[in-house]
């Protein structure tokens, strides 16, 4: 009797439904994660008959990894030959069993043994450990699992599902799971609480038209889990502003049929945790409900089955659980679909149908929710793929979490290809957000989609970097009068500029005199950006007279001005310039006058 069991990475589901009725398996697995990133695999399996009349005679594992070393195999009669198959993503081990045992409730043990640089991966600063969910089967009967990791890894960042136990023992940390948490998410442990990307983006901008034109680019913006700082870019943007959604738009004015290159470099860190810094909050829930463009949250279709998923967890389950990868897309450059037809094309999918169709249901549902287009990390394009073609960028939505007021990134994208890992409960420090899609499901597009035909294809560089010093810095300027009648009142601007290399938050602005003191705040400003806040000075009596300094002032420089108010008739007589016209005009009054009298007295011929 042949029964088979796959193993995909820690992932076990029975090949046949008979042979539900025919075996119980036990499995005890254990996994070490060397120092040097390689894992030791041990797993301990035990097939139990249910029935008195048959037996098992082989056994087949299908691992999810082409990466395997130094597999050993062994039964109750000693080691064994395994049999190999080498997949285009899969290892599939089949143990032979020398001795057939028959008998009710008799068994079958073996242990396998291998090698593999796939479970655990040092990415920068940040050691990450991936093992995806286990399939519950009614063939298995118990399942334990323990994961032990160097000590000096040092404590798990995130460590999810929650270890049942957690020893120490010969420099390693030992994590013991419960098997009934393994069915409902895989392991995914992380060591290091942030991590550093450096960067190099080339913008190619063109105008075919006859005449200048504005435009803007779209630069990698701070978000609640990761901080950009710039080093370079060249050349310099006129302005830059944040938009409703927080990207970060430099403005550029190109002449009549010319061409511009802009490249930006720099820094981001991701976190694991929200900043404290940044603003979290949301502006509009309302517009981030609203059907858009392949956002189809208004098809009766979505409506019902959104009516149907109430929390994000139950969206987030769905569409990692009914859409599939399409590997094959991949070739070709795919089009987008959008939610509704990703729904009718269910095997077709890529990155932008699984975030598309996750935002609709959201949506559809009352949850606010939006896009991100950005940088993934990845060193197993079949477990962890990318699928938006320029510079092979990636795409993943996000929900307004309403308990802790801030966007929460999710990835069903990769909740679906690696088997199980969990990308809704934690985020990983992989996901670096180049643009945020929200209030527009296409704009704006992110870099790397900057081309012309005739440049390279490339235009996206990141690698694991260092982290940049934050060097804040602020220009400040006074716009108003030197002079002021009393009694008029008086407006005036203040001018603020921020030249740092990292945007600053909640920025306190004071105006100060003798006689005056105001206050305001800036929620955010980016690099780069500039703002006015317009200020008005309070009335003074008509007969005021005196000189003062005004100072601008932020925690980082100040900046000053001097106002003299005089009143209307000390200023009109103190004036040099209206004192001269004034006598002119009195001259030349007090000649006409005389030459009006000369010419009354001449005597009439």
């Amino acid at each position: 009797m042949l029964w088979g069991l796959f193993f995909i990475i820690a992932l076990f589901f029975p090949t046949r439904a008979l042979a539900e009725g025919e075996f119980i398996t036990n499995y005890d697995v254990d996994y070490r994660v060397r120092s040097n990133g390689l894992t030791r695999a041990r797993m301990n399996v035990e097939l139990v008959n249910k029935l008195s009349n048959i037996y098992a005679s082989e056994f087949t594992l299908s691992i999810g990894s082409t990466n395997l070393t130094d597999i050993r195999l062994e039964t109750v009669s000693g080691p064994v030959e395994p049999k190999i198959v080498l997949g285009s993503k899969t290892t599939n081990i089949t143990v032979v069993f020398p001795e057939k045992i028959l008998g009710k409730d008799k068994s079958q043990k073996f242990t396998l043994e291998f090698t593999t640089s796939d479970f655990s991966r040092r990415l920068g600063n940040v050691r990450e450990i991936s093992i995806p969910k286990l399939a519950k089967s009614e063939s298995l009967s118990s399942y334990r699992l323990t994961l032990a990791v160097p000590a000096a890894f040092g404590p798990a960042a995130t460590l999810t599902p929650a270890p049942a136990g957690q020893t120490a023992a010969d420099g390693q940390t030992i994590y013991r799971f419960d098997s009934e948490d393994l069915y409902q998410t895989g392991i995914s442990a992380t060591f290091g609480r942030e991590q550093w990307y450096d960067f190099s983006f080339d913008y190619y901008l063109t105008n075919q038209n006859f005449y200048p034109v504005n435009t803007e680019i779209a630069l990698p913006p701070d978000t609640a889990w990761q901080q950009v700082l710039y080093e370079t870019i060249e050349p310099r943007p006129a302005n830059l502003r944040a938009d409703a959604d927080g990207n970060w738009l430099a403005a550029y004015r190109l002449p009549a049929g010319s061409e511009l290159k802009v490249t930006a470099t720099g820094s981001a860190t991701l976190f694991l945790e929200p900043r404290a810094d940044y603003p979290w909050g949301i502006n509009d829930r309302v517009n981030y409900r609203q059907p858009q463009k392949y956002w189809e949250a208004d098809q009766p279709r979505i409506k019902d089955l959104a009516a149907t998923l109430t929390a994000p967890r139950q969206i987030y389950d769905y569409v990692v659980n009914n859409l599939i990868y399409d590997y094959g897309r991949l070739d070709s450059a795919p089009a987008r679909l959008g939610a509704a037809n990703a729904l009718d094309n269910q095997n077709s999918a890529l990155c932008m149908e699984f975030t598309d169709l996750f935002i609709a249901l959201s949506r559809a549902g009352g949850i606010p929710a939006r896009a991100v287009n950005g940088y993934a990390y990845t060193d197993n394009s079949s477990l962890r793929p990318l699928s938006l073609k320029q510079d092979v960028l990636h795409a993943w939505p996000e929900y307004y979490d309403e308990s802790r007021q801030l966007w929460r990134p999710v990835d069903p994208t990769w909740g679906n290809t690696t088997g199980g890992v969990d990308y809704f409960e934690q985020t990983d420090l992989n996901h670096f957000a180049f643009v945020i899609l929200g209030a527009d499901s296409s704009y704006p597009i992110p870099a790397g989609a900057y081309k012309t035909d005739s440049q390279p294809a490339k235009n996206v560089r990141v690698t694991f970097g260092r982290s940049l010093v934050p060097n804040p810095a602020v220009e400040l300027a006074i716009d108003l009068p030197k002079e002021s009648l009393a009694g008029v009142g008086l407006n005036g601007k203040i001018l603020v500029k921020n030249s740092g290399n990292a945007a600053l938050y909640q920025i306190p602005i004071n105006l100060d005199s003798e006689r005056n003191h105001l206050n305001f705040q800036i929620a955010a400003l980016p690099p780069m950006a500039s703002t006015e806040i317009n200020f008005s000075l309070p009335i003074t009596s008509w007969n005021s007279r005196f000189t003062e300094t005004l100072t601008v002032s932020t925690d980082l420089t100040t900046a000053s001005r001097q106002l003299t108010v005089s009143p209307a008739y000390r200023l009109i007589f103190g004036n040099q310039p209206f004192r001269l016209a004034l006598f002119s005009f009195a001259a030349l009054l007090v000649l006409k006058l005389i030459h009006a009298r000369l010419v009354k007295a001449k005597p009439v011929a």
